[in-house]
C-alpha cells in the first residue's frame, strides 16, 4: 500500500488528533495537583577533633580530595533510609520510605563544601518541615561519624538557609507533556489512516505487516535483488538455473 497515497487522504484526521493529542496532554498537566518545593542550604566545615588521637596534617591537596569526598557522601545520604526513616518517624507521615525518597533531591556545588537540599510535596508547610528535619537528621549523623581516615578533622553541618513553606506551587513544564501527547495523536490517527485504506481495499492490516515484515527480514540477510557484480544474471532470478536458459525460453526463441 502507498503509504504516501493514503496520508493525501487521510490528514485532516491525523493532523486532529496529533493536535488533540498535544492540547489534551497540556492542558492535564497544567491542572495536575499543585506540588510546592522548599529547598534547604548546608555548610559542612572540618575542625579539629579533641577525642582523636594527633594525626600529621595531610597535605592541602590531599586534604581538599578527602573534604570533598565527605561533602558529596553526606549529598547522596539525604535521600536513603537511613535518613528518611526517622524523618517519617519524627514528623509522622503517611508515606513509605522509597516515597519519600523520590520526593528529595539532594546536591552538592563542586569546589564547595555547602549541600543543597530540595523537597518536594502537595503542602506547603510539609516540604519545609522535611527538608529541615533531614538537615536536622545529617547534622546528628554529622556528629556520630569518626573523621575521614587520614584527615584528622571531623566534619561538622550546619544550616545556612533553613527551608520556608514556599507561597506558590512549582510550575508545570508544559512542552514535554504536550509533545508527547502529540505524538500519541499522531500515532492513533495514522493507525486509523491505514485501518480505513485497508478496509476500503478489502485487505486485512496483516497483510501489509507482513510485507513490512518480509521486507526486513531480506533486508537483514542482504540478499542482492538486481544483477550480479560482474554483469551475470542475479541468483533469485526465477528464469535462470546454473546459467542455463529455461525450456519455456528456448522454445519462445525457436518459434520466433
Amino acid at each position: 500500500m502507498d503509504l504516501a497515497r493514503v496520508l493525501r487522504r487521510s490528514w485532516p484526521i491525523v493532523v486532529a488528533l496529533a493536535l488533540l493529542g498535544g492540547v489534551g496532554a497540556g492542558v492535564l498537566a497544567g491542572r495536575r495537583e499543585p506540588v510546592y518545593r522548599a529547598q534547604t542550604r548546608l555548610l559542612v566545615t572540618f575542625a579539629a577533633d579533641g577525642s582523636a588521637a594527633p594525626q600529621p596534617p595531610p597535605s592541602e591537596e590531599v586534604a581538599d580530595q578527602l573534604m570533598q569526598r565527605r561533602v558529596k557522601t553526606y549529598a547522596t545520604m539525604m535521600n536513603t533510609p537511613r535518613l528518611t526513616r526517622p524523618v517519617i518517624d519524627a514528623l509522622r507521615l503517611p508515606y513509605p520510605p522509597d516515597d519519600l525518597t523520590d520526593r528529595v533531591v539532594a546536591w552538592s556545588t563542586v569546589d564547595t563544601l555547602t549541600v543543597e537540599v530540595a523537597v518536594t510535596d502537595r503542602r506547603a508547610d510539609t516540604a519545609a518541615a522535611i527538608a529541615n528535619a533531614l538537615a536536622a537528621e545529617l547534622q546528628r549523623i554529622a556528629r556520630r561519624d569518626l573523621p575521614p581516615a587520614g584527615l584528622g578533622l571531623k566534619a561538622h553541618v550546619a544550616v545556612v538557609t533553613p527551608a520556608v513553606a514556599p507561597r506558590r506551587p512549582e510550575r508545570v513544564w508544559w512542552p514535554p507533556y504536550a509533545a508527547g501527547g502529540a505524538l500519541g495523536g499522531l500515532a492513533i490517527g495514522l493507525a486509523l489512516a491505514l485501518a480505513r485504506a485497508n478496509g476500503r481495499a478489502g485487505t486485512p492490516i496483516g497483510a501489509d505487516a507482513r510485507a513490512v515484515w518480509t521486507a526486513a527480514r531480506a533486508a537483514v540477510r542482504r540478499r542482492p535483488v538486481g544483477p550480479a557484480p560482474d554483469g551475470g544474471p542475479a541468483p533469485d532470478d526465477p528464469a535462470q538455473d546454473d546459467g542455463r536458459v529455461s525450456r519455456p525460453a528456448v522454445k519462445e526463441r525457436q518459434a520466433s
